[in-house]
């Protein structure tokens, strides 16, 4: 008897383009739900969601697809990640703080971030997209963050992006940086904090390691009347 191997993530994703072609959000999610059964959450959101909006994208660029598929496949990606979000639970100290750049309103790979800290037992506070340098530094105190990231992936507001960054390292927080706004060395060279520029999972489990702590179960005393009725 012989069995099937398993597949790879990527084989997911032509079922993920004909379901964006169709217009059908229900499908997409059912899909990623199916590639979490078979590959665990890592593998779903590193090669097959973000692979997956490369490839629309790309067929956006060139005609095959329009806008509204793109959208479509975004927004059904987002219902996915909140509907996932609804059932982990805070396990870790440490409050992660993530935050888009001033003038950036992509904020799907800080959603999937999220989510893939949140499945890690972390406590996520996602600012979502424009977020102020100013009102940065706010979320962070009031926050008590153990680090901050901030992520920006419109190159022609680079400066706004790197002021972010340098207004919450200022601040005296633990920060990171990611997105095509940050690419070039010169930008690096001039932000500080650190980049991620790993897969989402290296980057979740190098926030978890350098900024959380594994909480302290404290043990509820059974009283000896209490153990005994339960016997």
């Amino acid at each position: 008897m012989t069995t099937d191997p398993p597949s790879a993530p990527l084989s997911a994703i032509p079922a993920l383009l004909v379901a964006v072609r169709a217009m059908d959000p229900s499908r997409v999610v059912a899909i990623l739900d199916e590639a979490v059964g078979r590959h665990g959450i890592d593998l779903t959101v590193d090669e097959v969601v973000f692979p997956a909006l490369r490839v629309v994208g790309t067929f956006w660029a060139n005609g095959s697809l329009d806008l509204a598929h793109e959208h479509l496949l975004s927004s059904a990606v987002t219902r996915w990640v909140y509907a996932r979000l609804e059932r982990q639970e805070v396990r870790r100290g440490g409050r992660i703080l993530l935050a888009a750049g001033p003038e950036d309103l992509h904020v799907l790979g800080l959603d999937c971030l999220e989510l893939l800290l949140a499945v890690r037992g972390v406590e996520v506070c996602n600012l979502g997209g424009r977020v102020p340098p100013g009102s940065l530094v706010v979320a962070a105190r009031s926050a008590g963050a153990a680090a901050v990231v901030v992520c920006s992936h419109n190159p022609t507001v680079t400066t706004q992006a790197v002021g972010a960054v340098r207004a919450v390292a200022q601040a005296g927080f633990p920060t990171y940086y990611a997105g095509s706004s940050f690419a070039s060395q010169f930008v690096r060279q001039h932000s500080p904090g650190d980049p991620l520029d790993a897969p989402l999972s290296v980057s979740a489990d190098l926030l978890v390691r350098r900024h959380t702590r594994a909480e302290a179960r404290v043990a509820v005393p059974v009283r000896l009347d209490d153990a005994q009725q339960s016997a």
